[in-house]
């Protein structure tokens, strides 16, 4: 899959989370969210898109939302690395 595939997935969950907020807080089991047992499928496609080379730039509300979701409290001074590290030890 493309960089610009991942990214495009990665995309559709942010926008997926508008649309459906309980969409984000189900945790997936199989298909492409398996790799990251133990959080929703939001932190999933974040984490593929991060593992692709795609670390966010900025921390935005859909980060520290899906952060939220995930069981993690987000300080203000935390960058997005942080961010995703804190999600990434979600992962079970």
């Amino acid at each position: 899959m493309s960089a610009d595939n991942k990214l495009a997935e990665w995309a559709a969950a942010f926008l997926a989370s508008y649309d459906d907020p309980a969409a984000t807080a189900t945790t997936a089991a199989t298909g492409p969210d398996a790799q990251y047992p133990g959080v929703t499928s939001a932190a999933a496609a974040l984490l593929r898109t991060v593992d692709a080379g795609g670390v966010p730039a900025f921390v935005t509300s859909n980060l520290k939302q899906i952060a939220s979701d995930n069981g993690v409290v987000v300080s203000e001074q935390w960058t997005p690395n942080e961010i995703v590290d804190a999600i990434r030890k979600k992962v079970k």
